[in-house]
């Protein structure tokens, strides 16, 4: 079926203004601070590590980071940070996962207990390996020449809705996302760019807010995380709500002349649907 982009846009606003995806905001949140907490405290303490080796070798000291650099950092010891940062990497692919399947659905007001249960462990570390590969390809498409980069996001744009809703691994869902993608590419396409211009409207809108609270910086960061997880519960939402899609009935089209429908895969070679 034909990808109806304003329907997905609108669609992931709602669900982002529901109750439910309020609830993901806040946990998004919570992620996001236990995360700016670890980077800032291993930021500081590299310093603080490079500057004992420069003052041990006799180099000069390395510029000190600007005041407020790091608002979030706390004294830990190395151990304690490797584990806040592994923890927060898996609490966010596990609460993605979630919210997708959650947004695809049709609750709104609360959570049903098998969406939270349901091999959750395994569409975690499918979607945290899915990330790295879709990531990685995309990113070197980037770097060449950018086409191919914007070409692969397009063709893998729903791979973390299969891995969430349909449970599928993370190489099945790269290939079945493709698939998928083929006759709808100039449709996801226009919904990238739609979604993107949403997601930067709201991450700008909180950059200004932390900026106006430059003089208190840690409500300033808090403030920019908390517009983060509102752009990123709308971006999860509409390719939730997009991928929704594609799993509704099409009402079949009149025959002419009464004759029988045909089922076959009779296409033409090269000829995508």
């Amino acid at each position: 079926m034909a990808l109806d982009v304003v329907r997905a846009l609108t669609e992931g606003l709602d669900r982002l203004t529901s109750r439910n995806g309020f609830v993901f905001v806040g946990a998004f949140t919570l992620i996001a601070i236990v995360g700016n907490v670890a980077l800032d405290s291993a930021t500081v303490a590299l310093e603080a590590l490079t500057a004992d080796l420069a003052a041990q070798t006799d180099q000069p000291q390395p510029q000190p980071l600007p005041e407020g650099a790091t608002p979030l950092a706390v004294d830990l010891p190395g151990s304690v940070i490797a584990l806040l940062v592994l923890g927060w990497l898996l609490a966010w692919a596990a609460t993605s996962v979630l919210a997708v399947r959650v947004v695809a659905s049709d609750h709104t007001e609360a959570i049903p207990d098998d969406l939270l249960s349901r091999r959750l462990t395994l569409a975690t570390v499918n979607e945290v390996f899915a990330r790295i590969v879709v990531l990685t390809l995309i990113g070197i498409g980037f770097v060449a020449l950018v086409l191919p980069g914007i070409f692969l996001a397009i063709c893998f744009y729903f791979v973390r809705p299969l891995i969430a809703i349909e449970d599928r691994n993370a190489i099945d869902a790269m290939t079945e996302s493709w698939r998928l993608s083929r006759g709808n590419r100039i449709r996801i396409l226009l919904l990238l760019v739609g979604a993107v211009a949403v997601y930067a409207a709201i991450s700008i809108a909180g950059t200004l807010g932390a900026l106006a609270l430059s003089a208190l910086p840690v409500v300033g960061t808090v403030i920019s995380i908390v517009f983060a997880a509102v752009a990123n519960v709308f971006w999860l939402a509409v390719s939730a709500r997009a991928f929704v899609q594609f799993h509704e009935p099409v009402e079949p089209e009149p025959e002419a002349g009464g004759s029988e429908p045909d089922d076959g895969w009779d296409d033409p070679p090269g000829v995508e649907w």
